[in-house]
């Protein structure tokens, strides 16, 4: 994953958490069929933002670029002759040949600031070649979206079970309220601890576990800042060079409906 100003410390201990991550936040088989499809033609050569060991094999060749060095070490499933991660910042990419066909990521933007969104997009311009083919799954604030006491009263009254689908309603209606793509994860937990602050019965209402709560836990204190876009602010986002925009559903686990796969062709 290749962050702007967000802490370097957090994402090289976030490795030790993936083995948790469910869906949304972890790629099923789904999302993977949904990603391979959406890159069909255009499956020569790929660039994957981050390691995700699941879209490791996606590509015919694919080249994964991430910035914390014990996430590739801990989380990418190792080089082969067709594929490789290398360290580095997707707003300076360690690439220098014109010939990538596609570029796959999953949930690659939501860790970037949203101001950032454009420079990574116009330093991969630099490498695709004409015709190549983005395909990033997007966690997206929907337009509208609930507010924080429409989310409590759906987990309070047992109407939102799903922890970590949970976790990302939570994110979404802050964006929404602060009327900003950027969450601080700081902002979340403080959230979460002002909306449900009695975890007893938060536990009768959800059955959600201890491990559960350490997921949230991890986010007090931290500098980190992830991005929740609506799909007005993704095509903003988006520079001229990238044509025939579109948002492709990436299947139907929990909270499938606001993670699309955000599709867009290079036509210099």
């Amino acid at each position: 994953m290749g962050h702007s100003r967000n802490s370097a410390d957090a994402w090289n201990q976030f490795h030790n958490r993936w083995g948790r991550l469910q869906p949304p936040l972890r790629p099923n088989e789904e999302v993977v069929n949904a990603l391979a499809n959406a890159i069909e033609a255009q499956r020569t050569n790929a660039i994957l933002l981050g390691v995700t060991p699941e879209l490791a094999g996606i590509a015919e060749d694919t080249t994964a670029i991430d910035h914390a060095e014990t996430m590739i070490a801990n989380i990418w499933p190792g080089d082969t002759p067709t594929r490789r991660a290398l360290l580095g910042r997707w707003q300076e990419l360690p690439l220098t040949q014109r010939k990538y066909s596609a570029v796959l990521g999953d949930g690659s933007f939501n860790v970037l600031l949203y101001a950032d969104y454009r420079a990574v997009l116009s330093e991969l311009a630099h490498v695709l070649v004409p015709g190549a083919r983005i395909a990033v799954r997007l966690y997206e604030t929907p337009e509208p979206c609930e507010p924080l006491a429409r989310l409590r009263e759906d987990v309070m009254e047992g109407r939102e079970q799903r922890f970590h689908a949970f976790k990302w309603r939570l994110a979404m209606a802050l964006a929404a309220e602060r009327g900003d793509a950027d969450v601080p994860v700081a902002a979340i937990h403080r959230a979460f601890e002002r909306e449900f602050p009695d975890r007893t019965a938060l536990v009768r209402a959800t059955g959600w576990s201890d491990a559960d709560f350490a997921e949230m836990d991890a986010y007090k204190n931290q500098d980190t800042i992830y991005s929740f876009p609506t799909r007005r602010q993704m095509l903003d986002a988006l520079p001229a060079a990238f044509a025939n925009p579109r948002f492709v559903s990436s299947g139907n686990y929990a909270l499938a409906e606001r993670c699309p796969i955000f599709v867009a062709d290079f036509a210099p």
